[in-house]
């Protein structure tokens, strides 16, 4: 059971630092300007806007930029 819980805590670790690199790049688009950003990562934007419609990520609005304290 020991061995269990360290391979589930690595793997947590591995995710949670996933997250903690992709989310503010993902996220920090909001408020940069596009010509600032490496070209996978607008990619990367424009294809999950397209793919789930979201407005909040397309549109900027000035509340959501504003979220982002930038």
């Amino acid at each position: 059971m020991g061995a269990f819980v360290k391979l589930l805590g690595l793997l947590l670790f591995f995710y949670f630092l996933l997250i903690a690199i992709v989310a503010p790049l993902f996220d920090g688009q909001v408020a940069v300007p596009k010509h600032m950003l490496h070209p996978v990562l607008v990619d990367l934007k424009r294809w999950y806007t397209q793919q789930y419609g979201a407005y909040l990520v397309s549109e900027k609005p000035h509340f959501f930029v504003g979220l982002f304290g930038f």
